[in-house]
């Protein structure tokens, strides 16, 4: 192991311009150093430091593995690049006792969007999760997610998700995956996909949709939309009870939402956009003759009219 690796402020330093030449050149002949300069001009990018997604950057840290050369360009030093190093230690940490897994996590309120490193593209929803090795994956397309995901799949070999609910396989495809609690819901936007749920196995098309039901049955659907409705800001639903639609207006807008005296197991059919929250509640519960109280800034108390 090379003496930088030893230096738990070494990372700091060279943020900072501070090694010696020695030291400069022993780490850019370091198979680490594309990986952690590419890391270094994403930080750049950001107009001011935001390090609240360390996942990023371990993303980023795996995907730089098959990084090609290009021509990199001198950045000058700024104080809050000493924040960008411990989130760069803590890279080393997790490489250490975990070298291959890549995590990428969101949490209420937000949605991100990546590439694996097949190419394959995949929006996460909120509070949801994808985690795969890294270094295997063009060997084996397999990845586990918790929550919700849009996934744009390359051409290639077998692309595996497997969920607590059930397993998804395909070829390459556009297909979108809800998977909370006891609940499993695919729909196929291009190509085909199989759903595996214990012993039983569906083939999805496009337009197909398939979801389990309480008896673990895997009930087949039509869709119409083209794309999941939630990555354009809008989440749609049909035919499911009002605790669903309450657990993501709380996931959508990092709020809770107290039910109070209303029947969460009435059936609701509709929908509400992410980007207003006052008109989010409004479409869904004044239909159903709802009122809804903020008590706070995070707080929303329900009660029948």
């Amino acid at each position: 192991m090379s003496d930088y690796k030893k230096d738990n402020n070494f990372l700091a330093r060279w943020l900072a311009g501070e090694i010696t030449e020695e030291e400069k050149k022993v780490f850019e002949k370091s198979k680490d150093y594309l990986a952690y300069k590419d890391i270094l001009n994403g930080v750049e990018r950001f107009d001011q430091p935001t390090f609240d997604t360390i996942q990023n950057l371990i993303k980023q840290k795996e995907y730089n593995k098959t990084y090609q050369e290009k021509k990199t360009k001198v950045i000058s030093f700024k104080p809050w690049l000493y924040a960008a190093a411990a989130i760069l230690l803590v890279i080393v940490s997790i490489r250490v006792f975990n070298p291959n897994q890549t995590v990428v996590t969101t949490e209420m309120a937000q949605t991100q969007t990546l590439k694996l490193p097949d190419n394959s593209e995949v929006v996460l929803n909120a509070e949801s999760s994808i985690s795969y090795e890294a270094e295997s994956f063009l060997e084996k397309r397999e990845l586990t997610l918790k929550g919700q995901a849009y996934f744009k799949v390359a051409k290639g070999s077998k692309f595996v998700v497997k969920t607590k609910n059930g397993d998804i396989a395909v070829l390459g495809t556009q297909f979108d995956v809800f998977s909370r609690t006891q609940k499993l819901e695919v729909h196929c936007f291009e190509g085909k996909v199989q759903v595996s749920q214990q012993k039983e196995q569906v083939i999805l098309t496009r337009g197909k949709a398939v979801k389990s039901t309480p008896a673990q049955k895997l009930l087949l659907f039509d869709i119409q939309n083209q794309n999941p409705s939630w990555v354009n800001g809008i989440t749609h639903f049909k035919e499911v009870q009002l605790k669903e639609v309450i657990s993501e207006l709380e996931r959508q807008f990092d709020v809770k939402i107290k039910p109070g005296n209303i029947d969460s197991q009435r059936m609701f059919t509709g929908f509400f956009d992410h980007q207003d929250i006052k008109k989010a509640l409004q479409t869904c519960f004044e239909p159903m003759n709802i009122n809804y109280t903020f008590t706070n800034d995070n707080t929303i108390e329900l009660r029948n009219k």
